[in-house]
């Protein structure tokens, strides 16, 4: 006998969701400021590939927006780019926390 399988969302994932719209938002402004950054600096995706020792369809990703990178990937962009991390957040208008 065949089981059926409830394809409805589990009430553990639905606290997620809205959650998962603001990642998508960031991962598109990060791929945004990233791509700004590169051309601004007048690099093209392999120069910074090859500074970063990442490979080029992973900066790629990165600007398109298809993969977040992770927090030392951003921090090595920052550097390259002259960025402080303040600076970098201010740009995606992500305001840092002053009590």
């Amino acid at each position: 006998m065949v089981q059926k399988v409830s394809w409805k969302t589990p009430m553990a994932l639905t606290g997620v969701l809205p959650d998962l719209s603001w990642r998508y938002w960031l991962q598109v402004q990060v791929a945004r400021e990233l791509r700004k950054g590169r051309k601004q600096a007048g690099l093209t995706q392999e120069e910074v590939a090859n500074t970063l020792h990442i490979c080029q369809s992973a900066v790629s990703k990165y600007e398109s927006g298809k993969m977040m990178p992770d927090f030392v990937v951003i921090l090595s962009f920052c550097y390259l780019y002259g960025w402080t991390l303040e600076d970098f957040l201010l740009r995606l208008n992500i305001k840092t926390r002053h009590d």
